[in-house]
C-alpha cells in the first residue's frame, strides 16, 4: 500500500492525470477527501453519467453490499477504453467493519483491478478530532489491514504539513494570477491556528476579493476571513497606547459581538508589539525607516505612524507589554474563553499601571 498526503496525491493526479485502482480516504478533516473526490472528477475527462461516475453509502438509510459494489467495479463498458469512478462513503463507524464475504470479494479484487476503475473508499464520519485518533488505531488500522495491496494508495486527511499547505495557497493564487504576500499566508496561519488546513474552504472568497487589485495582503486577510475590519484591530492598539480604557472596552465588546474569538485578539497584539519590539531593535542597529517597513511588512500608508509610535515606547514599558500579553496568553489557553475575555478586559488596566 502506498501513503501519500492530501497535497501530495492532488499533484500528482494533476501532473499524471490518472488514478490507481483503489484509493483509501480517512481522517477527521473529510472535507479534504470531497475536495480529493470533486479534483478527481475535473481531471476525469469524460461527461459524468450515473454509469461512470457512481456514490455508493454505507449508513443508515441505504443498505449497499461490498460484493455488489466489486461486481459494479469489475465490469466493463462497453465502451473498452471508457474509465468509471465509483465512491463508497462509509458514514457509519459500525460500517466500517467488514464481514467475511466482503472481505473475501475485496481480497480477490485487488489481486487483480479492472484498469478501467477507480474505486474511492472514502470513511466519512462525524466525529470530534479525538474521537478521530481513537478510530485511526483501531477500526481504520484494521480496515486498512483489509485494502492493503501494491494496487491501493491510502491518504490519511490529516497529515498535511503547515508548509504544504502556504505552498498550495501560493499555487492557487500564482494560477490565478494574484499576488499573495509571505505575510499574508502567516497571518492567515496565524488566525486559523491548529485548524489551518480549513482556509481551503475560503480561497475562493480570497480569489474573489483580491479581483481589483489581484493582491493579497496581511490587512486584507483580518476582514476577509474574520469579517472585522483591520482597522478595528488598529483601535483597539491605539486606546492601549493613549491607556483609554472606555474606547478600549467599547472596541472589545465589539469584536465579541462580532464573534471574534479572545485567542485571535491576543495572538493580534503579540504580533503587533512584537513588531514594535522587533523595530525598535533594528532602529538601534541603524536600519532605515523603509527597510524596517520591509522587514516587517508595514504597509506603507501606516509605515510613518508605526515609526513615530515605535520612537516613543519606552524600551522598559514594550518589554512589560509583552510580558502582560504572554502571560495572558498562557491563562488563555489553559483557562478556557470565558475566563481569555475577563483577562483580556483586565489587560487595560494593567497597562495603565505600568510606569
Amino acid at each position: 500500500m502506498s501513503e501519500t498526503t492530501f497535497f501530495g496525491f492532488i499533484n500528482r493526479i494533476q501532473a499524471e492525470k490518472k488514478f490507481p485502482p483503489l484509493l483509501l480516504l480517512y481522517g477527521f478533516n473529510e472535507f479534504l477527501g470531497e475536495y480529493v473526490i470533486g479534483e478527481i472528477s475535473r481531471v476525469f475527462g469524460q461527461n459524468r453519467t450515473e454509469f461512470n461516475f457512481r456514490r455508493y453509502y454505507f449508513d443508515n438509510e441505504e443498505e449497499n453490499s461490498w460484493e455488489e459494489i466489486i461486481s459494479e467495479a469489475n465490469s466493463s463498458n462497453f465502451f473498452i477504453s471508457a474509465q468509471k469512478i465509483l465512491t463508497v462513503a462509509i458514514r457509519e463507524e459500525k460500517k466500517i467493519a467488514l464481514n467475511a464475504a466482503a472481505k473475501k470479494a475485496i481480497s480477490n479484487y485487488l489481486q487483480k483491478p479492472n484498469p478501467h476503475t477507480t474505486l474511492i473508499v472514502f470513511v466519512s464520519l462525524d466525529l470530534s478530532r479525538d474521537d478521530y485518533k481513537q478510530l485511526k488505531k483501531d477500526k481504520i488500522k484494521k480496515l486498512k489491514e483489509h485494502f492493503d495491496s501494491p494496487n491501493t494508495v491510502c491518504i490519511d486527511l490529516d497529515r498535511s504539513g503547515a508548509a504544504e499547505i502556504k505552498n498550495f495557497i501560493k499555487q492557487y493564487m500564482k494560477e490565478r494570477k494574484i499576488t499573495i504576500t509571505v505575510g499574508a499566508i502567516e497571518r492567515i496561519q496565524e488566525i486559523m491556528a491548529d485548524d489551518f488546513v480549513s482556509i481551503i474552504h475560503q480561497l475562493p472568497k480570497l480569489e474573489a476579493a483580491a479581483a481589483p487589485s489581484m493582491n493579497i495582503d496581511s490587512e486584507d486577510v483580518d476582514e476577509l476571513i474574520t469579517g472585522i475590519n483591520s482597522h478595528s484591530i488598529w483601535d483597539l492598539t491605539e486606546a492601549i497606547e493613549k491607556e483609554d480604557a472606555a474606547v478600549y472596552l467599547d472596541i472589545l465588546k465589539y469584536l465579541f459581538i462580532n464573534g471574534i474569538k479572545p485567542s485571535f485578539i491576543i495572538g493580534t497584539l503579540i504580533s503587533y508589539y512584537h513588531k514594535i519590539y522587533t523595530a525598535k531593535f533594528l532602529m538601534k542597529h541603524g536600519f532605515s525607516n523603509a527597510d524596517i517597513g520591509t522587514v516587517l511588512q508595514q504597509p506603507q500608508f501606516i509605515l510613518n505612524k508605526f515609526i513615530a509610535l515605535v520612537r516613543n515606547f519606552p524600551d522598559f514599558k514594550i518589554q512589560e507589554v509583552l510580558k502582560l500579553i504572554y502571560k495572558l496568553d498562557f491563562e488563555s489557553k489553559t483557562s478556557g474563553e470565558e475566563s481569555a475575555r475577563i483577562s483580556l478586559q483586565n489587560f487595560i488596566f494593567q497597562v495603565k499601571f505600568l510606569k
